[in-house]
């Protein structure tokens, strides 16, 4: 878990009639990371540009011109054989078939354009007669008639649109009426009817300031009875006339669709884009396709287990990574301790031999934010928000793991929802034992450092460094470890100082004598003195940099205290249920805002900074395209 899974490069050979097959299923398993060939030399004679891809892009564009009127692609409509066919074959018959289809369905889309058009002119033209008062015009003198000189219109706007009416545009006369609609608008942003008329010269620079504020003219059929009531009820005749015939060729256009499979056609289009996008920067001759990319040491028999199994024929060979660049790192933690990659993302994906702290942090951060945020109602509710918000948020599911140890500590504490009163504290109450609460973290921070310097140890065994660190490192360990040793024996604790000074200047004075001989050894110690100095400082102040933990528990604790205190001052029941649960939403969104960031803070610059420098390059394996190409 500690190291990044080892990459090895792998080249395959691929039959070209069986590609299509064998990228469904790499993509399908995200198991390598395909790579652009630049060798000089190939095992066949690489074939020229078939023009597969553009042929591919150019059905794609006749078909985005009409996206919202295409099925969703569905896999289910083609059969086994035809999935894995070569592009070479699939083709003819795709171009012809989407071809055929277009043909077919540009009418009926039209009319459905046209028909949708008309029904959204309708369903506002209801609206603006339901809003117009009884017998307040002839709504027959509304319809358009371009012979006019001073042709009515009507506009539907909100409150802050009617001052566009103005003389400078025209010679206007018009009217304003409220839209019957609900009482949530802004000021000024209710919706309203304009009513009016102007200069026939004037209607089309109207008409264009009006749309440019978001409002729209109102077509009025010629046709309409006079009074508003009786047109209101033609009107709503003629929306359910259009509507079914709206919903026909929505009918129409599906049994085309069902009847011609056009869902599988788009699925295999986008299939067969996606092979040939993928397969862009690989080596393609007449008969086989060469494929190279790097694939986790750990999930090369599965990759080959599963080509095998679909009869794909192939051949594949192994190399050194050292042959082609810096390998990806892919981290290889359980399930359960994935989310706390996110931290080591955030700070920079670990080279493959560098460590991979995540397990610790599975350990470590909630720890921390348990400590700071104890309480078991505040922690039972950053569960909840965690468990329902992870879907949406996914880094949010820290707050699963960082809740349960808020409730953990709650009991430690005997905290229930800012209340002390209610459960016994199992260990201590932070307010009551405040040199407790700020000590013990300091003792945390201790061996958590301790801990990254055991990492950064691990990491020189595995970039063959661990002679380096037993010169300059370890007697740093060691004359910290004497930190503790003082609190029982200041003597043996400067003992343990001394050996290590005296261990760190021998190893470096030897080295600067290999060096440059006896002229190089002062100059060496003298280095090494001034950056110890900065060292054991940085170590002393990161130390107590934990203390943060019992300063944020304490402020948490009397935070705890104000929403009780203000709770019980109300003088009726109700109020002190209010303020008891707006004072604890508060404690919640702030403290655990805080903590959050404290937790994060403390992980990135006290713990990571002694062994993560974060060079690698993260893991991008081929995927599936996920058919929504023209959603």
């Amino acid at each position: 878990m500690f190291r990044p899974v080892e990459m090895i490069w792998v080249d395959l050979l691929v039959d070209r009639s069986s590609v299509t097959a064998a990228l469904d299923i790499l993509g399908r398993l995200q198991v390598i990371e395909l790579r652009q060939y630049d060798r000089p030399q190939t095992p066949f004679e690489v074939a020229s540009e078939s023009g597969l891809l553009e042929r591919l892009v150019t059905v794609g564009q006749n078909l985005e011109r009409i996206a919202q009127w295409l099925p969703k692609a569905d896999m289910t409509l083609i059969d086994m054989e035809r999935r894995n066919q070569s592009t070479e074959l699939v083709l003819p018959e795709l171009e012809q078939r989407c071809h055929d289809w277009l043909q077919q369905a540009k009418p009926i889309i039209n009319q459905l354009r046209k028909a949708g058009t008309r029904l959204e002119e309708l369903e506002v033209l209801v609206v603006c007669l339901e809003s117009l008062p009884p017998q307040e015009f002839d709504i027959a003198l509304l319809a358009h008639d371009p012979s006019r000189a001073f042709p009515p219109f009507v506009a539907l706007g909100t409150a802050d649109d009617v001052d566009v009416l103005d003389a400078r545009h025209g010679q206007i006369i018009g009217r304003a009426y409220p839209v019957k609609h609900g009482d949530d608008e802004e000021p000024g942003k209710e919706r309203v009817l304009v009513v009016g008329v102007t200069d026939a010269d004037a209607l089309g620079e109207l008409e264009r300031r009006f749309h440019s504020r978001g409002m729209r003219f109102v077509s009025v059929p010629a046709g309409l009875k006079a009074s508003s009531a009786e047109a209101l009820e033609q009107a709503r005749g003629l929306l359910t006339e259009q509507a079914t015939i709206h919903d026909k060729l929505v009918a129409e256009l599906e049994e085309l669709n069902r009847r011609t499979g056009m869902a599988g056609d788009l699925w295999l289009l986008n299939r067969h884009r996606w092979v040939n996008e993928t397969l862009a920067d690989s080596l393609t001759g007449k008969r086989f396709v060469w494929l190279g990319g790097w694939v986790p040491e750990t999930r090369y028999d599965e990759m080959v287990a599963s080509l095998q199994s679909d009869n794909v024929p192939f051949l594949i060979n192994r190399e050194t990574a050292q042959q082609h660049g810096q390998p990806p790192v892919q981290l290889d933690n359980p399930r359960w301790i994935q989310r706390f990659e996110t931290f080591v993302r955030g700070f920079g994906v670990p080279a493959a031999n560098e460590v991979d702290p995540s397990p610790l942090l599975a350990i470590i951060t909630p720890l921390m934010f348990g400590y700071m945020f104890g309480d078991v109602g505040h922690g039972a509710v950053l569960i909840v928000i965690g468990y329902f918000a992870r879907r949406w948020v996914p880094v949010l599911e820290l707050l699963i793991a960082g809740g349960i140890s808020s409730v953990a500590f709650g009991f430690l504490y005997g905290s229930l929802f800012a209340n002390e009163h209610i459960l016994p504290a199992l260990w201590l109450r932070p307010i009551e034992e405040p040199l407790w609460v700020l000590g013990i973290p300091i003792v945390f921070g201790f061996i958590a450092i301790f801990a990254s310097m055991l990492l950064y140890a691990l990491q020189a065994l595995w970039r063959g460094r661990l002679r380096r660190w037993w010169a300059v490192e370890a007697p740093i360990v060691i004359m910290y470890l004497a930190l503790p040793l003082g609190w029982f024996s200041i003597t043996a604790a400067l003992l343990v100082v001394f050996a290590s000074l005296v261990w760190l200047f021998t190893a470096i004075g030897m080295r600067g004598y290999h060096k440059q001989g006896f002229a190089g050894v002062l100059p060496a110690v003298f280095k090494e003195l001034a950056e110890l100095l900065e060292i054991v400082f940085q170590l002393l102040i990161n130390t107590l940099s934990f203390v943060r933990l019992g300063a944020f528990a304490l402020a948490h604790a009397g935070l705890s205290v104000a929403v009780i205190a203000l709770a019980e001052m109300p003088g009726s029941m109700l109020g002190k249920i209010v303020v008891f649960i707006i004072g604890n939403a508060i404690v919640i969104a702030l403290e655990g805002l805080v903590v959050s960031i404290q937790t994060t803070r403390l992980v990135m610059f006290e713990f990571f900074r002694r062994f993560l420098v974060g060079e690698g390059r993260p893991f991008r394996p081929l995927t599936l395209p996920n058919d929504t190409r023209f959603a």
